[in-house]
């Protein structure tokens, strides 16, 4: 689906030349009038066959030659031509691989060929995160670029003076902790049992720099954060969380240099300040130091299955998803974490620490198997389910989610067997989903419409729900962008745009109230529903999917106009979410007009 444009210049003629020969040039120019409506529309070599050309044939497109006005060519120049196409074809089965071929071994080998594509051949069909896709949207090459540098230059929170002790009182350290617990910790579950005496210990002692000082005051300072959240309506804080902030920042040097968990820990936890502040650059930036230390600490310990190597496993998935859910947004360099994937088991997270929010007092029990169900193991099963769903999700979508295949002739296509696939292992991976995190559409549509507080919401099967469609999304946007590239669609590419735009209707809902209840994804959940509202826009404006596709139009319309419905302090907290709501408002009032 690239573009591959090659004019033919005959040997003995020098494509540089200031004075190219008058006839030749006519004759060239007639030569390219024999090409089919379609290829010469998009600028491209047609194989000229007939009754219809490969491109077309492939494609299920009416394949029309318009009738040339010149003569033949000379017999030298025809036989040239058809030398020089032939040369073409040569190059591009060496260059292509054929295992990627749908006559050619089964689908989840095509799948794993995915590899194959290079990250410039990929990026049309990838929603996020490059600058190709930006040029296709209309908003140019260099929008992410800027995005980067605005948030780059915005000022960090903190306070410009040296921190100052401060002593926390009881009351509020119990709530800060209380916070944390239920509104950050069931995303990344990283702390170990007994941590709530620790963290009342040290924060109530001398607080010399040290990571477990700086663990324990950022625990106190993202719990503090998520009390002041004007959206999820918890009850006031003590203070500011930038003086805990400020008080753990005096730590970080000690934390840089120190090779134990808790640095990594720390590292974690400041990347999910950053990341509730809404700042995704900074929060990507401690992620990657915490990747290179998690690794290390992984290739020094020798013992497997003692209780250290437990809590560097739940480190290594949180940073694995950190990471996972950043570097998607922008085109950053990976640390290479994925290297260790299939080495590393899964975690048990009801092994981590719990806080019992109900009475107020710290619970350290590790549950097993066979304990009563209390409400804190039903949240504790509940936040290990969701930890190892996501981690699943991850490892599914990092494997392939690109339905796209290189074609025998070395075109990039969209291939809709590769895309069958990808959605039938999605449905395995929904009907695995524990019933704890298993969401349900109508219950969350139900809960939104009668306007039901927001904690009545599971926040973790939403989001889960979230990634589902999406992933539909990012399985189907390839076809919608083939059809857009070619102006064309052929019944069952059509049919695949309707399941993208199916998918969109059904996640924007989700995403909307994700947003308000995870506090921890807020911008990548909003730079979600930017660039997916806008592929919807481009997409509607074509005029082959908006005639050739049945779908509820009203109702997609809704969906599109409730993205300007996002509470404003989430867009306002981020200069490049400002931005990103400026454009997509546009946009949607011109497509309204």
């Amino acid at each position: 689906m690239q573009p591959y444009v090659s004019d033919v210049t005959p040997a003995g003629v020098d494509a540089q030349s200031p004075h190219p020969e008058p006839t030749r040039s006519k004759k060239s120019r007639s030569r390219r009038t024999t090409a089919c409506d379609a290829c010469r529309a998009r600028r491209t070599r047609c194989d000229n066959r007939k009754p219809a050309c490969g491109y077309c044939r492939a494609r299920g497109i009416d394949c029309h030659y318009e009738q040339s006005l010149q003569g033949h060519a000379p017999r030298v120049e025809a036989e040239l031509a058809a030398i020089n196409q032939r040369l073409d074809q040569i190059t591009n089965l060496v260059q292509a691989r054929p295992s990627t071929s749908p006559e050619q071994g089964p689908l989840a080998k095509q799948i794993r060929a995915g590899d194959m594509f290079t990250g410039e051949e990929k990026s049309p069909f990838q929603l996020l995160g490059s600058d190709c896709i930006m040029d296709i949207l209309g908003l140019g090459p260099g929008f992410a670029h800027n995005l980067l540098k605005l948030e780059r230059a915005t000022p960090l929170s903190g306070s410009n003076h040296a921190p100052r002790m401060r002593i926390m009182q009881q009351e509020h350290a119990i709530m800060a902790l209380a916070s944390f617990s239920t509104y950050v910790h069931c995303w990344y579950p990283i702390l170990r049992p007994g941590f709530s005496e620790r963290y009342f210990g040290i924060i109530s002692g001398v607080l010399a720099p040290s990571p477990e000082s700086c663990l324990v005051l950022l625990v106190a300072a993202i719990g503090t954060l998520a009390q002041q959240d004007p959206i999820l309506g918890v009850s006031p804080s003590d203070g500011s969380s930038e003086q805990y902030f400020d008080l753990a920042m005096a730590s970080l040097p000690t934390v840089l240099v120190d090779g134990g968990i808790e640095s990594v820990q720390s590292l974690i936890l400041l990347a999910v300040y950053y990341c509730s502040l809404e700042r995704p650059c900074q929060a990507y930036d401690y992620v990657m130091i915490a990747s290179f230390k998690v690794q290390n600490l992984l290739r020094c310990t020798k013992e497997r299955d003692n209780e250290l190597f437990e809590h560097i496993k739940r480190a290594y998935w949180a940073v694995l998803l950190l990471e996972s859910e950043l570097r998607v947004q922008f085109d950053v360099v990976e640390s290479g974490i994925w290297n260790h994937d299939d080495d590393i088991p899964l975690p048990d997270s009801r092994r981590t620490w719990q806080f019992d929010v109900a009475t107020g007092s710290p619970a350290t029990t590790i549950t097993t198997p066979g304990s009563d169900f209390s409400a804190m193991n039903r949240h504790a099963d509940t936040t290990q389910a969701y930890f190892l769903a996501e981690i699943s999700m991850r490892r599914m979508l990092h494997r392939c989610n690109t339905a796209i295949r290189r074609a025998i002739d070395g075109e990039i296509v969209y291939a809709p067997n590769i895309a069958k696939e990808l959605e039938l292992q999605l449905e395995e991976w929904y009907g695995y989903l524990p019933p704890s995190v298993q969401f349900k559409s109508q219950d969350l549509e139900s809960a939104i419409s009668s306007h039901d507080d927001i904690t009545s919401i599971e926040p973790l099967s939403t989001f889960l729900r979230v990634q589902y469609f999406c992933c539909k999304i990012s399985i189907y946007w390839p076809a919608v962008y083939q059809s857009i590239q070619d102006g064309a669609a052929s019944p069952e590419l059509l049919r695949h745009c309707e399941r993208f735009f199916h998918a969109y209707i059904q996640v924007m809902p989700t995403m909307l109230q994700s947003m308000r209840n995870c506090i921890v994804n807020r911008w990548t959940l909003y730079s979600t529903v930017f660039m997916t509202s806008m592929a919807v826009m481009l997409a509607m404006e074509t005029p082959c999917i908006r005639e050739g596709c049945t779908i509820d139009w009203p109702n997609l319309w809704v969906c599109l106009r409730s993205a300007e419905a996002v509470d404003d302090c989430i867009v306002r907290s981020s200069p490049s979410l400002l931005l990103l709501h400026e454009v997509l408002v546009n946009r949607l009032r011109k497509l309204q007009h």
